[in-house]
């Protein structure tokens, strides 16, 4: 290396560890950092699916029937989605939380993550109750005819 090149990459390194600092931890900032840090790996390692949940509206906020079926075939990777969310996602996120003593109320986050992803109210209240009827049918507490089953 020159001895130009040295003292620039010598002056630049402590730049480069202030961008890939955490913030303090439990701080305000440092609870959205962790969020933001866990959310947007799920959305990047789902995002076909998080795609055609925004296609599941029209532009007049009508349910687009064919985008429908699509996901209706596709229920095993939406019930994946949503089994991955609750068993990996909200525990990262608690865990974050409760190192700082904090516990709070993660169950609308999938509704949340969604909604911060594009995907239209519309298309929420299609896809989050068709997640529960696809988790009571696979766990046999959904009857054909509609019936909860205790």
């Amino acid at each position: 290396m020159t001895p130009r090149l040295t003292a620039l990459a010598l002056f630049l390194l402590p730049l480069a560890a202030c961008a890939t600092m955490e913030p303090e931890p439990c701080t305000a900032e440092w609870i959205d950092y962790k969020t933001d840090k866990i959310l947007r790996s799920f959305a990047s390692e789902n995002r076909g699916l998080i795609n055609d949940f925004r296609k599941l509206t029209r532009e007049g906020g009508d349910i687009a029937p064919f985008v429908a079926m699509t996901l209706a075939r596709k229920s095993g990777r939406i019930q994946t989605f949503a089994d991955s969310f609750n068993r990996t996602v909200l525990p990262e996120l608690e865990a974050a939380l409760s190192q700082c003593g904090r516990n709070e109320e993660f169950m609308p986050a999938l509704t949340s993550f969604l909604r911060d992803e594009g995907v239209s109210d519309e298309a929420i209240s299609w896809i989050i109750p068709f997640i529960a009827v696809m988790a009571e049918m696979r766990d046999g507490t959904f009857d054909i005819d509609g019936h909860h089953q205790d």
